[in-house]
């Protein structure tokens, strides 16, 4: 009987822990490297960013049933020597209750320009280090205290720009690791495929409006699509549809001070139950 105990409470464990999907930043088309391990947000003139990303996800309800910490997603590139090439260390904490993930990425990227044309393709070893808080967990079992998994994987991405336009592929999780217990799956890193489209149109030396598209899978598919409207090259202001969900997706990024900028997100959806507010302070030099 212990047995059929432990291997229910696995199975619930492992229902919870496959719904639990990448936290998806929606402050990302200055930089998508967290969909794409190909793409760093340095231009020519710049030789590194470092950015802090907060993620808080509530749903309403009278009963209070979801209490979620925030997603922090802490992420750092930088120019090798004078070269076209780049090296990215990241890190992400996403807890869900009685299951923490703390991920750690590593990851390098090299572009290869001729004329207006820039070519990037990159990949970043992943270690995601989980832990199972067994006194959180409410259905019969025979652990005590917390038990921690190693789930290493990998990320593989390419992208290519030309002027305005720009359009990128991002694989996470290709090896799809995964921890069993008692014969049933604990923990799996599900693959996921995101594509990025977009195209800047300048207006004067002043202005710009960018449509953009993002499609993302992982077990299921979302699609974002939107506008960007940038003003005075420093301020970008956004609206997105995620068209699966009939979300609304509402950016508002700018630049502030002397490499430093910061930006901010909400989402609703009549469909969907959860509401997200994001923010992102960065760094460039």
């Amino acid at each position: 009987m212990k047995n059929i105990g432990v291997i229910i409470a696995i199975i619930a464990l492992s229902q919870t822990s496959n719904a639990q999907n990448s936290i998806r930043p929606n402050i990302y088309l200055q930089d998508m490297q967290y969909y794409n391990p190909a793409i760093v947000a340095i231009d020519s003139n710049h030789r590194l960013q470092t950015a802090v990303y907060g993620k808080h996800k509530w749903v309403d309800n009278e009963a209070d049933i979801w209490e979620k910490p925030m997603n922090i997603w802490v992420s750092h590139a930088g120019r090798i020597g004078h070269s076209n090439s780049f090296y990215t260390v990241s890190y992400v904490n996403d807890r869900y209750s009685f299951f923490n993930r703390n991920a750690l990425y590593l990851g390098y990227v090299r572009q290869m320009k001729k004329g207006a044309s820039t070519f990037s393709y990159g990949g970043r070893i992943v270690a995601n280090i989980d832990a199972v808080n067994w006194s959180r967990f409410e259905l019969p079992h025979n652990n005590t205290g917390k038990t921690g998994y190693f789930n290493p994987d990998l990320d593989l991405g390419a992208a290519y720009q030309y002027k305005g336009f720009s359009i990128g592929a991002g694989l996470k999780n290709l090896i799809s690791t995964g921890t069993k217990d008692a014969g049933a799956t604990l923990l799996r890193n599900h693959r996921e495929i995101n594509i990025n489209l977009s195209y800047r149109q300048n207006i004067g030396r002043q202005f710009a409006i960018t449509p953009f598209l993002l499609l993302a899978n992982e077990r299921s598919t979302l699609i974002d699509a939107g506008l960007c409207f940038t003003v005075f090259n420093r301020i970008n202001a956004s609206y997105a549809l995620r068209v699966n969900e009939l979300k609304s997706v509402i950016v508002l990024d700018a630049n502030v001070y002397q490499g430093w900028s910061i930006g901010m997100a909400y989402d609703r959806s009549s469909l969907v139950s959860d509401n997200n507010l994001d923010f992102v302070l960065r760094y460039r030099l």
